[in-house]
């Protein structure tokens, strides 16, 4: 069976529009009585009607081009199958290729590409793996800098760069002064596999600049990566930085540094620990059972 990816290799934004655009038709003036279904990879079937079926805008606030989503009566917010290349496409299966080349961090390049981006993006981070204090990423747009990262058949992961030289969203007659990774993502169940320092080092290896950005602010998981990257390539310690805003002179900071700070920060909590533990400790207490006490209720901060 091919897939969304293997099939729109070559096409154009256009060719699916048009597609829709006649099924859509089709779909309108069809007989209500004829009703027809959609059955996903969990065997549930969801109904195709003019009330769950909607465009959704590919690239964000550029509303250029659109594809047609088929929604659950019980959720209209989240899209359980794309209109592609004449047909619907469950939502996992859109994240599927049967080309055995495609593996590891492809380049997005192609329509079929995009929408994969997209899915991984929108769908599957925002709406099904995103934490309740993780913020989401924006759209990526038509031209944005992107590797998916493909294993075993299925898209499991991406990050997008915003390229130097492009506009930067926050200021817009501004442009980025580095290329800066803008978003990074690695799905639940392939997490831990060092995917994270993958993607790093390909970042790294894209581009050759003398300074290369990691968007502000670093999450805790971003911040493991990076000590491991700079254990691992102790010569980059001047590489990569925290980037706000375009990357100006005063919205950087070098990511060693801050790792350093941080770890610095952390080990005068625990030794501020230790000497708040000291101080509150009973007169007399046997000097040799002081150990093994702090073990017991102390535990040093995870990073």
């Amino acid at each position: 069976m091919e897939f969304p990816v293997d099939v729109l290799v070559s096409g154009r934004h256009e060719d699916l529009e048009s597609s829709v655009q006649s099924y859509m038709n089709k779909l309108l003036y069809s007989n209500p009585d004829n009703t027809k279904y959609l059955t996903l990879p969990s065997m549930r079937k969801v109904r195709i009607s003019p009330a769950n079926v909607g465009f959704v805008p590919l690239y964000g606030a550029n509303l250029k081009h659109k594809v047609l989503a088929l929604f659950a009566p019980e959720d209209q917010f989240t899209a359980v199958a794309l209109f592609l290349a004449d047909q619907w496409y469950a939502v996992e299966d859109i994240l599927r290729t049967s080309n055995p080349a495609r593996e590891g961090l492809v380049k997005v390049r192609s329509v079929g590409e995009r929408i994969v981006l997209y899915v991984l993006n929108r769908i599957i981070y925002r709406t099904v793996e995103m934490g309740s204090n993780e913020v989401p990423f924006l759209c990526h747009g038509e031209d944005v800098f992107a590797k998916i990262l493909w294993k075993n058949g299925e898209a499991v992961g991406f990050y997008s760069v915003k390229s130097k030289g492009s506009l930067c969203n926050s200021f817009v007659s501004q442009c980025y002064l580095l290329p800066v990774l803008d978003s990074i993502f690695v799905r639940k169940d392939h997490r831990g596999n060092g995917h994270g320092l993958q993607m790093l080092e390909d970042f790294v290896d894209s581009f050759k600049d003398d300074e290369l950005g990691l968007k502000y602010p670093l999450t805790p998981a971003m911040q493991k990566v990076c000590r491991q990257y700079l254990s691992a390539y102790s010569a980059d310690v001047d590489l990569l930085w925290e980037v706000e805003g375009v990357g100006g002179p005063y919205q950087k900071v070098k990511v060693a540094s801050k790792l350093g700070s941080v770890t610095l920060q952390c080990k005068c909590l625990f030794l501020g620990h230790i000497c708040h533990w000291l101080r509150e400790e009973p007169e007399g207490s046997a000097v040799e059972n002081r150990p093994e006490k702090i073990n017991r209720s102390l535990k040093t901060p995870h990073i």
